[in-house]
């Protein structure tokens, strides 16, 4: 125990005075290195101009971003149509499949934006046929409520 206190004596949370040396190994004198108490720390801010090509990656990441943007309005815009459309149908009780021709050319119209989009690599591939087969189902799933298709 008394080991352990004297190994322990030697830690303090008292700043020491005194300041650190550094003794020439060679020849010469020793020299005395320390800190200057009176040094002001400051942020200082350096301002890093922006390389070519970091510039030419933000105009062309814009281009992408606006691109891609108006390519997934375009399919959200169709696919509201279609549900809006199987909706009515489902609400109107429709009494035949004939009755679903506009949302057949509206799914068309959808599934052509999903491949363009796919295609130009705005939406992953099974992103593309996950959706596709959500509207598929949906149809599917309004004819059968409406009794018109059996599975």
């Amino acid at each position: 125990m008394a080991a352990l206190s004297l190994s322990m004596d030697c830690l303090s949370l008292k700043t020491s005075t005194k300041l650190p040396s550094f003794a020439s190994s060679t020849r010469g004198q020793s020299l005395q290195v320390g800190r200057s108490a009176s040094v002001a720390v400051s942020r200082v801010s350096l301002q890093v101009s922006a390389a070519q090509n970091s510039l030419k990656r933000q105009r062309v990441a814009e281009k992408a971003r606006v691109f891609h943007k108006a390519k997934k309005s375009a399919i959200y815009t169709r696919s509201k149509k279609y549900f809006t459309e199987i909706d009515s149908l489902v609400k109107d009780q429709a009494e035949s499949e004939d009755a679903f021709a506009l949302a057949e050319k509206l799914l068309a119209d959808v599934y052509g934006e999903i491949d363009k989009a796919v295609k130009t690599g705005t939406i992953h591939k099974n992103t593309g046929d996950r959706r596709k087969s959500r509207l598929g189902r949906y149809k599917t799933t309004a004819l059968t409520t409406l009794g018109l298709y059996s599975p």
